[in-house]
């Protein structure tokens, strides 16, 4: 008899488990839109911890969910909570960019409003569509317009996806508790606003991330070379011989920390604390190493650092090498990219990251262009009547820190989004002072 009893309530036991698992596997997907509306009412509501578990738990359920993920990165910065938010952002930045909602729609309960409107012929178990609305609230009536409306006559509302299906090209409205949707990628405007997001979020990481490392200089002795090349532009010649007195220059290019702790503003595109500053003015590279109690380097005494003592056309030899510099490799979107050479960066790198030249200074080929502090001279060749000793480019008469557009000032170095050409110890460009673009950076130097 207890062997029976004992049977029988292991079985009643198995089958209770079996009715729970039924019922939780068939509302665990079911939560998710009521979670998803208290999160969205807490959030209205400015309760944003209670915003912030609701989201949590929503995306334990639907992890895909991208709607979800932007809507808890987005409350987690309200809560200052930059080091959770971050990874989270940048599983959002991952995801492919769609033009659309798309959606994969699965069916998770008896639904009659699906009936002729998808396809039985489909070999997959979800059907594609594009998410019109999220939330269609319709009352309880049997009525299925195309419109958000409340049925006062009804006691009940239900909360519906407005869903245009693919396969069929109808739109039609569906109750939240009979499917479960999963979104396909993140669509463009989501995609920028995230980007926007994880910038501000690398910033206030930057600021708590301590005190800036205490900058390296590497003291150049003063001597005379050969500037410019035969092999370049025009503007590289003649070459023609430059004597400096000796002079310091910074060991890497200004990073973002350094950066941002002096000046309280990071205008970089590619955000992290080692990278690089980039897309900064030549009138802000200026007003930095005067903060700093530096000065920007001549065009002379920047490539004389460049080169160290060399006089070939990259300071470590005549042919590229790829793995001394960041150029626009096999990884780079623009339209001088090298197919069949990777730096290993798509984008900026952090300073330092490749061989130094033979002075130990280290990103003088890539990475970043970099401000110099002499003038462009469009009109004349400057090389021709530069002086011997010393020159500081062509002077200028009357020119304000705020006519930025008046000529133009010089870059050296090359960059992660130039060709190999521009990584030469001679390459030089000019942009007007208030030129901003991802690819400019600088170093400051000093007299000794």
């Amino acid at each position: 008899m207890t062997v029976v009893q004992h049977t029988f309530k292991l079985l009643v036991s198995v089958h209770v488990i079996f009715l729970i698992g039924i019922f939780f596997s068939g509302n665990v997907l079911a939560d998710v839109p009521k979670l998803l509306a208290q999160a969205d009412q807490s959030r209205l509501m400015g309760d944003y911890s209670l915003a912030e578990k609701a989201y949590t738990e929503a995306l334990a359920k639907e992890p895909k969910n991208y709607r979800i993920l932007k809507s808890l990165v987005e409350v987690k910065v309200i809560l200052e909570k930059y080091s959770e938010a971050k990874p989270l952002a940048e599983k959002l930045l991952s995801r492919r960019i769609m033009l659309q909602k798309k959606v994969k729609v699965f069916v998770v309960g008896q639904s009659g409003a699906l009936k002729g409107v998808i396809s039985p012929k489909t070999r997959t178990p979800y059907h594609m569509a594009e998410l019109v609305d999220e939330t269609v609230v319709a009352a309880q009536s049997g009525k299925s317009n195309m419109r958000n409306y409340l049925d006062s006559k009804t006691k009940e509302e239900i909360p519906h996806y407005r869903l245009f299906f693919l396969e069929s090209g109808k739109m039609k409205l569906v109750p939240k508790n009979e499917v479960r949707i999963e979104y396909v990628g993140i669509p463009r405007l989501d995609h920028e606003q995230v980007k926007e997001l994880y910038s501000k979020i690398q910033l206030k990481l930057i600021d708590a991330s301590g005190v800036a490392k205490k900058i390296e200089m590497v003291a150049v002795a003063g001597g005379c070379f050969d500037m410019g090349s035969t092999k370049g532009a025009l503007f590289e010649s003649p070459v023609h011989k430059v004597c400096l007195s000796p002079f310091k220059i910074e060991k890497y290019e200004v990073t973002q920390k350094s950066f941002q702790s002096v000046m309280e503003t990071n205008p970089s595109r590619f955000v992290s604390a080692d990278f690089p500053v980039e897309s900064v003015t030549w009138q802000e590279a200026n007003k930095y190493c005067k903060k700093t109690g530096r000065r920007l380097p001549t065009e002379a005494e920047w490539e004389f650092a460049a080169r160290g003592g060399t006089t070939t056309e990259y300071y470590w030899g005549e042919k590229f090498d790829s793995s001394r510099g960041n150029f626009c490799d096999i990884n780079c979107d623009m339209n001088v990219r090298i197919a069949d050479a990777s730096d290993g960066y798509k984008y900026t790198a952090p300073v330092g990251k490749f061989p130094p030249n033979p002075l130990g200074i280290y990103d003088m080929s890539g990475n970043v262009a970099e401000w110099v502090a002499d003038w462009m001279d469009t009109e004349q060749n400057y090389y021709i009547i530069s002086p011997k000793d010393n020159p500081l480019g062509p002077t200028r008469k009357n020119i304000r820190d705020f006519d930025g557009g008046a000529n133009e000032k010089v870059l050296r170095g090359g960059s992660w989004g130039g060709g190999i050409e521009t990584l030469r110890s001679a390459w030089r460009k000019a942009f007007f002072r208030n030129y901003r673009f991802e690819n400019l950076g600088f170093r400051c130097a000093k007299n000794m």
